[in-house]
C-alpha cells in the first residue's frame, strides 16, 4: 500500500474479526519506530512489518494498523 491509497480495514482485532470495517486514506507509511496516529503512540514498525497509518473517512481521526487489518 502506499501514501494517498483509499482502503477498506478492521480497526480492531484482526482481518478475522467480526467487528465492523472502517475506511480510510494512508497519510504515511511506518518503517521504523515512531509516534502515530491521533494519539501520538509509538509502534513498532519496520522495513519488514510496516505499519500504515490511516485517516478514517467518517471521524476524521488517524490510527496506526499492520498491513494485515488492511483489507483492500
Amino acid at each position: 500500500y502506499e501514501v494517498g491509497d483509499r482502503v477498506q480495514y478492521r480497526p480492531i482485532g484482526g482481518p478475522d474479526s467480526n467487528t465492523s470495517t472502517s475506511t480510510g486514506t494512508i497519510e504515511r507509511v511506518l518503517t521504523s519506530k515512531t509516534p502515530a496516529g491521533s494519539t501520538g503512540v509509538s509502534v513498532n514498525a519496520s522495513v519488514e512489518e510496516p505499519q500504515y497509518e490511516i485517516l478514517n473517512d467518517n471521524t476524521h481521526k488517524k490510527s496506526a494498523l499492520k498491513g494485515k487489518n488492511i483489507l483492500g
